[in-house]
């Protein structure tokens, strides 16, 4: 089999969240009771820990898999890009007005009453504290622009905005989102980084007991009806709970798989084509990271100048990137994939390789590159290094693992010149955030300090309106300014790989593993 399809990597802020966890069990046979009579005990495994258990802050794959159990969003995403209902059971939305309707019922961890009072005040918190609010309120709506009200009595939450917005409902399904019930509020955002705060879980678990860097167990909360409402939703029922663990790399975990030590596994890496053609094990695959390089335009950094970025371009193929993943990877003509609504595919807006070109260029300069080797172990970036190396450029390659990228490139605190983005979000939308508005440092999302004033135009006006004419018009003009610059090169895509035992289900919307749809069948 191919070795690419086993080699996509898991990954990003944005991203993602999943392809680091597992789920662990019993040594032989299906899920372990772990001493209850009705309902399996699950462990979930991860090659990098939890950076942040406060939703609003997540910066890694890891922080969103297990917040997203904690904190329900009101709304989910669906294949297609279609909302499904989570907290909320239904909403209407304008480019300037969205309401939602809470579901009946609804409580938080403690057993008392989610109000609509508290999910405003916990938006309210989410809008001030998380880069990703730029995104679900518009960066022209900040502060007083956007109004949150809620209706306790009608169950509703109103969000008004002064400048039209039409992604709204986007931003609201993303984990960062996730609702938190007043005493985690109360309790402040030292208390839910850390972990286990009573009665803080709007989501269908509740942290027991934290060990940093070591586990963690999850507890379900009996009596939750709030999950998502996917499409394809599977059978079984939610596994009592969750015991989270840490593991240094995928052959550990796919060891355990096959000594019946786990129960699923997403799998990047050559492993996961030990499961082929096993009845014991089902792998369900899909396109999961859109890969391309970034850079860091800063004044004074190489990035900065629109040559060496061309050069750069030049340098790299996307075939042998490709390659390096066996081939089987979709080439990307943006910086999402063809699936995405509005993707540009012109392929003359792309930089062609060129080496020699690029060879006159690059002689002699010195380039910083980091990425996460949660991506296949790093081999993307390698390739990126190698080939930038062969045209003549001093390179000093990075793989971190996937938080201190986070923290190094999207958080910009490291020492980086460029990197290799493992995209998870397939929107243009969402993707494109990184490249406009404020810097990390002053809450916004813009690592790389892109200054594309064609680009963040035609981003505007393809956010803030709902007409899908005018909305395509607006994004193909907005990703050729950022094509023609070079302040994305496109590389391809690669898959992830969930091996699960027989016993152990679960739903991907839109090819996205979701965790809280994990259930046990037998």
């Amino acid at each position: 089999m191919p070795r690419s399809r086993f080699l996509s990597g898991a990954i990003t802020v944005a991203a993602t969240c999943l392809l680091a966890s597992a789920c662990t069990t019993g040594p032989t046979g299906g899920p372990s009771s772990g001493g209850d009579k009705d309902r399996a005990t699950v462990k979930v495994g991860f090659t990098s820990d939890v950076t942040s258990f406060d939703p609003a802050k997540g910066a890694g794959s890891t922080d969103y898999a297990v917040t997203s159990l904690l904190y329900q969003p009101l709304i989910g995403q669906d294949e297609g890009g279609t909302f499904v209902a989570g907290l909320a059971d239904t909403w209407t939305s304008t480019p300037t007005k969205t309401s939602l309707t809470l579901k009946k019922g609804l409580t938080c961890s403690d057993g008392s009453a989610l109000t609509a009072s508290q999910v405003v005040a916990s938006l309210e918190r989410y809008r001030a504290n998380s880069a990703g609010a730029l995104l679900t309120f518009g960066a022209a709506n900040t502060g007083k622009k956007t109004a949150i009200t809620g209706d306790d009595a009608a169950g509703t939450v109103t969000i008004t905005t002064a400048t039209p917005w039409g992604e709204v409902l986007a931003g609201l399904s993303g984990t960062a989102a996730g609702i938190v019930c007043k005493t985690g509020l109360d309790a402040g955002a030292a208390a839910l980084a850390q972990g286990p705060v009573k009665g803080a879980a709007t989501g269908p678990y509740e942290m027991v007991t934290a060990r940093r860097g070591a586990s963690y167990e999850l507890r379900l909360r009996k009596g939750f009806k709030a999950y998502p409402r996917f499409a394809a939703m599977p059978a079984g029922e939610p596994a009592d709970r969750l015991r989270v663990q840490i593991s240094k790399n995928e052959s550990t975990l796919a060891n355990q798989l096959q000594t019946g030590a786990l129960d699923l596994a997403p799998l990047t890496g050559p492993d996961a084509t030990r499961f082929t053609g096993n009845d014991t094990f089902t792998v369900e695959s899909a396109p999961f990271i859109r890969n391309y390089i970034a850079f860091n335009q800063r004044p004074g950094r190489p990035g900065a100048d629109p040559k060496l970025r061309k050069a750069i371009a030049q340098a790299v193929s996307v075939k042998a990137f490709n390659n390096v993943f066996g081939g089987t990877g979709q080439p990307l003509t943006s910086y999402v994939d063809e699936k995405a609504a509005c993707v540009s595919t012109d392929g003359a807006l792309l930089t062609g390789t060129d080496t020699a070109a690029a060879k006159r260029v690059l002689k002699g300069v010195s380039i910083k590159l980091e990425g996460s080797n949660a991506v296949a172990g790093g081999a993307g970036n390698s390739y990126v290094a190698e080939a930038l190396r062969a045209a003549g450029a001093e390179v000093k390659l990075t793989n971190a693992d996937n938080a201190a990228w986070a923290t190094d490139v999207t958080a910009n605190q490291g020492d980086w010149d460029a990197t290799v983005f493992p995209l998870i979000s397939g929107t243009l939308a969402r993707g494109g955030s990184y490249f406009l508005g404020p810097e990390p440092a002053k809450g916004g999302l813009n690592y790389g300090a892109v200054k594309n004033a064609v680009y963040a135009k035609n981003y505007a006006a393809a956010t803030s309106t709902t007409d899908r004419n005018a909305k395509c018009a607006a994004w193909q003009k907005a990703q050729e300014a950022l094509l023609r610059a070079n302040d994305v090169i496109p590389l391809a895509t690669v898959d992830v790989h969930y091996v699960a035992r027989k016993g152990v289900s679960f739903a991907m919307p839109g090819g996205s593993l979701s965790v809280s749809t994990l259930r046990v069948t037998g």
